[in-house]
């Protein structure tokens, strides 16, 4: 059976780079299927004859596509209600939630242009496989326009607690509208729990078992399927970065001296204010620590036209001068804060250079660079991963050290902890972190989510209340 992917945006390697995250996921099962991509082209162009463009791009025996929407629907989309309300009460951050109603027509008016446009580049017998809160009702929009084919919906953020969603202006509405998938996928079982808990209590759904909810006129399957990465490629990919002369020559400029990585998209959820606060706690209590220990962190800017994040921006550049006026020297930086994206492959090798990856986001649904820093490693000298409980990775991780981003103070210590921990000890944990990632790969999380989906049970039963916008 042909597998149609939807995400908001689509990524294309065909320029030789490894691709990162939620783009490594996706791209990797053109690989090993027949597989049709599609999202957003990120450029608008007039309709043709009444119907958005779409330009289909061969890879192999798969295929990308990709869509031109309106420019203002597709901003008040992305900006307005996927980034500005759903983004932020899903990281439980409600106090940043900005709704408007035009936002929200916008939202289900893409949803309504992307089951069209899925309508029209989808095979026979396709198993059709949704990604992320862009596009929660997009499969009650294709099952609308009749389609029957299993359609699947994988949420690679949190979900958050019944109260916090709440905050959320007609959460009700958009919630039902998931009453029209076969398979729910989630991150870990908290996230699963959290939304049962919610589709029991304000969805009027019940429990068939453990893992099926008759939700709607719908039996829906509920599952968790934790996301991995290509470990082999990483290691790899560290493994010649650490031949190459750009490492050589930082190495050499360190001097002996120690790196500490973090490496996040601009965005509060990633707690970066706190980790530079601990880390500026790290080197006030051990001040024998200044100019042995840099910190490099790397946050490419993100949702540049949301308000939130130009004033968090403004807030980091400002810590990251501070920090650095009052410990810097000649010589030595303290903290090289990096607004700049690298490609995975280079990333590999700051990963591997570096004795401790800081990973601590206030929360996050998985959180794939924990996962790339331990395969990144040097089996014979691993670093240290001082991972955030709150991230879904936590959940799988257990021999990092696990850290409570809001406790400063325990975060540097853990990264003192972490700088002096026995070389025997930090093979221990790294090997049974990556007996994890091996078990958990990028591929076994692809097969197991599409064979839920193949198993799962189909019916055209009418969905939900028409009336929901």
């Amino acid at each position: 059976m042909n597998v149609l992917m939807v995400s908001n945006r689509v990524s294309d390697p065909s320029g030789g780079a490894m691709q990162g995250g939620l783009a490594a996921a996706l791209f990797a099962a053109m690989k090993t299927s027949r597989v049709t991509w599609i999202g957003s082209s990120g450029k608008s162009s007039p309709p043709k004859g009444g119907e958005l463009p779409i330009t289909i791009k061969p890879i192999g025996e798969s295929r990308l596509a990709t869509v031109d929407f309106p420019a203002a629907e597709y901003r008040r989309f992305y900006n307005g209600m996927a980034n500005a309300a759903l983004w932020p009460v899903l990281h439980y951050r409600a106090d940043l939630l900005r709704y408007e109603s035009e936002a929200c027509a916008s939202y289900f008016a893409i949803n309504d242009a992307m089951a069209e446009a899925v309508c029209r580049v989808m095979e026979d017998r396709s198993l059709i496989w949704v990604h992320d809160y862009h596009f929660f009702p997009l499969a009650d929009r294709l099952r609308r326009r009749g389609v029957e084919s299993p359609i699947g919906f994988f949420l690679h953020t949190p979900f958050p607690t019944r109260s916090v969603l709440a905050c959320l202006p007609k959460h009700r509405e958009l919630m039902r509208t998931l009453a029209a998938y076969d398979v729910i996928g989630f991150q870990t079982d908290e996230d699963l729990l959290r939304f049962r808990d919610y589709a029991t209590s304000d969805l009027a759904a019940t429990m068939i078992g453990q893992t099926d909810l008759h939700l709607g006129e719908r039996r829906v399957k509920l599952g968790v399927f934790p996301i991995g990465i290509d470990v082999e490629r990483f290691a790899s990919a560290a493994e010649h970065a650490n031949r190459s002369r750009t490492l050589a020559r930082i190495r050499r400029s360190l001097d002996g001296g120690v790196v500490a990585i973090g490496v996040d998209r601009l965005d509060y959820s990633k707690g970066l204010p706190l980790r530079i606060q601990a880390y500026e706690r790290f080197l006030t209590r051990y001040p024998e620590e200044r100019k042995r220990v840099t910190f490099l962190q790397i946050t490419p800017p993100t949702r540049s036209e949301v308000d939130s994040y130009k004033k968090f921006r403004a807030e980091l550049a400002s810590m990251a001068g501070e920090i650095n006026a009052r410990f810097g020297d000649v010589g030595w930086v303290a903290l090289n804060y990096i607004n700049e994206g690298f490609p995975p492959d280079r990333l590999a090798g700051f990963y591997r250079l570096s004795k401790i990856g800081c990973v601590t986001p206030l929360r996050d649904g998985m959180n794939l660079v924990a996962k790339e820093y331990i395969a990144s490693q040097d089996p014979e000298d691993p670093g240290v991963l001082v991972l955030s409980k709150f991230a879904g990775a936590a959940k799988e991780l257990h021999a990092a050290l696990l850290v409570n981003p809001y406790n400063t103070e325990e975060v540097a210590t853990s990264l003192h902890r972490a700088l002096y921990m026995p070389r025997a000890e930090r093979i221990e944990r790294w090997t049974a972190l990556m007996r994890v990632l091996r078990n958990g790969n990028l591929q076994s999380w692809y097969d197991s989510f599409l064979v839920a989906l193949r198993t799962a049970s189909i019916t055209t039963a009418p969905l939900i209340d028409r009336s929901v916008a």
